[in-house]
């Protein structure tokens, strides 16, 4: 291997590692939002309430699961 091929496999591995070190952290932001969603939603005594809640909830597990999918979209040049 020459130095090219040497830096090119390093750079490449790199951003493996950057990318699922992304991964991990949205990961667990996710599970997080769905433990506070589950203990808004255990919480909420009245329907009125446990709508609004849900409905807060619901949105963050968008904008987190919205961040996934551009996660992957991002790393799919790796597998392409």
């Amino acid at each position: 291997m020459d130095d090219y091929d040497i830096r090119s496999a390093a750079s490449i591995l790199a951003s493996v590692k950057e990318q699922e070190a992304r991964f991990e952290r949205l990961t667990r932001a996710l599970e997080e939002e769905r433990r506070n969603v589950s203990l808004q939603l255990e919480r909420a005594n009245q329907p009125a309430d446990r709508m609004s809640i849900c409905n807060i909830g619901l949105h963050n597990l968008f904008l987190m699961c919205s961040e996934l999918i551009d996660y992957f979209n991002d790393a799919n040049w790796l597998c392409g």
